[in-house]
């Protein structure tokens, strides 16, 4: 009897930490400055798709992708994590995705990668591939 209580709590704590992770799901775009930092993420959300933006200031095609992105993540927030990484400023995260052209989106659920986009992709484009994510 005593068993089956403490299991019965041990799936109480589970359902509450899930649910303290769903009412802290981040509500703005998240800027990764450090593989750390990335790491941590991956490690505080393993159910939820993380969304990341490989991009550069100097990239004109990333330009005209941060609006549409910005726009999805006001939209989709509560089922994604939405990720920018600065390639120039975070080469390690970079390579350790093998990105070689940007921008790049990548899809990552418990650090594997479930899509990639590489390019730049329109607004309808991209809400059909969330909206595929999201089932």
């Amino acid at each position: 009897m005593q068993e089956a209580d403490e299991n019965l709590e041990k799936l109480r704590l589970k359902k509450a930490e899930k649910l303290v992770k769903r009412q802290t799901m981040p509500t703005n775009i998240i800027e990764i400055k450090s593989v750390e930092e990335f790491n941590t993420l991956i490690k505080n959300y393993p159910d939820k798709i993380i969304i990341i933006d490989f991009w550069a200031v100097w990239c004109g095609p990333c330009m005209f992708f941060a609006p549409i992105f910005k726009k999805l993540q006001e939209e989709y927030h509560k089922d994604f994590i939405f990720v920018k990484v600065n390639v120039d400023e975070n080469p390690p995260l970079a390579m350790k995705y093998q990105i070689t052209g940007i921008p790049t989106t990548l899809f990552v659920k418990n650090d594997e990668i479930v899509n990639k986009i590489v390019g730049s992709m329109n607004y309808d484009g991209m809400k059909k591939v969330l909206d595929k994510l999201k089932q």
